[in-house]
């Protein structure tokens, strides 16, 4: 079945590809059972969906965390020719951010977000930011509907821009909840829905290195 699946010329003499997605939903979500680990070995990715972020009205519902692809470091290459030499780099850097956010979680469910660390609190509020404005889709706009890999690398590296200077700020001594309030980074949620991407997020990048400035005088 999955064999069907990967380049093809047609009868016209164009080419192009067939990709084959398969859903497999085990009983008790078992993802040990056989039918599924057979599955799983053929693919070499893996989008698990969570039904917590669906009722958290996070969509495309794929946790980030389990869901895999075997085939990024074959791809590593095409994209750092195709898109950006540190695209790999970049999302690698995000995953971090992610997965430290998930270790963070289990102690604000306990003591509250609060009484962490301010630099702990920085991580909470980029994971945000990448969850909200990269890894949440309109399937019903327009615009958002597709999103270009050009696209979503100037939002990663606008938000990676963020921590930059989020992290100056708490050098200088700038409070935490002064940082999180700051308004122009909201502005890069704008890029999603905007076909001229790029002068959205450079007025982004502009208003927030200007806001920074302000808060440390």
């Amino acid at each position: 079945f999955y064999e069907r699946a990967g380049n093809v010329v047609n009868l016209n003499g164009s080419t192009g590809s067939v990709s084959v997605i398969g859903a497999v939903s085990p009983p008790g979500g078992d993802f040990s059972e056989p039918v599924t680990q057979n599955t799983l070995r053929v693919t070499k990715t893996f989008w698990a969906l969570d039904a917590r972020l669906a009722q958290r009205r996070h969509f495309p519902s794929i946790n980030w965390l389990t869901s895999y692809s075997l085939y990024k470091e074959a791809l590593d290459e095409w994209f750092s020719d195709h898109v950006a030499g540190d695209w790999m780099a970049t999302v690698n850097e995000l995953m971090f951010i992610l997965q430290e956010e998930e270790k963070l979680l289990e102690i604000v469910q306990l003591v509250g977000s609060d009484a962490l660390p301010e630099k702990q609190q920085l991580i909470l509020e980029v994971a945000r930011l990448i969850r909200e404005f990269v890894l949440q889709q309109n399937a019903y706009h327009d615009v958002d509907t597709f999103s270009e890999l050009d696209k979503t690398y100037k939002i990663m590296k606008t938000i990676l821009l963020f921590r930059e200077l989020a992290e100056k700020a708490l050098e200088d001594e700038v409070g935490i909840q002064a940082i999180i309030n700051t308004r122009a980074k909201e502005g890069i949620a704008n890029a999603k829905f905007e076909k001229d991407y790029a002068k959205v997020l450079l007025k982004a990048e502009n208003e927030m290195t200007g806001e920074f400035s302000a808060l440390g005088q």
